[in-house]
């Protein structure tokens, strides 16, 4: 049986090629070839009646805000939306190398500072991997 050809698609430039490389060789971009499914190409357009806009202080709802946990870093804290909600889980990716694990366990020590109990999981680290950076 013949097997289906397969395409890639650079996801920086929309350049095409026959075979995955870790590298575009159109831009020079590394990891942005992506496989192109059968079937895929543009999805249809739906055609939708015109709508009357909605002010945003329309939207306001009685519910009163959660409240917040306060880590004490002040950037973590705003790009949490003001701080952790209590009992939520916090998701945190990014390139490798980047910092993600060491912006982690200073909000976690941060946060065990102020009596707050909390819990830091690495799928990736080993656990003296996560002590040589406490």
């Amino acid at each position: 049986m013949a097997r289906a050809s397969q395409s890639f698609t650079c996801t920086a430039c929309g350049a095409t090629a026959s075979k995955w490389a870790g590298r575009c060789d159109s831009c020079g971009e590394w990891n942005s070839l992506v496989e192109d499914l059968p079937g895929d190409g543009p999805a249809p357009v739906l055609q939708l009646k015109k709508k009357q806009a909605i002010t945003l202080s329309s939207l306001a709802t009685e519910e009163a805000e959660a409240p917040r946990i306060i880590s004490g870093i002040a950037e973590f804290d705003r790009v949490c939306g003001g701080g952790l909600v209590p009992g939520s889980a916090l998701l945190v990716g990014g390139d490798p190398g980047i910092g993600k694990s060491t912006l982690l366990l200073q909000a976690t020590a941060a946060l065990a500072a102020r009596g707050v109990r909390a819990i830091y999981i690495s799928g990736e680290e080993s656990g003296a991997q996560v002590k040589l950076r406490a």
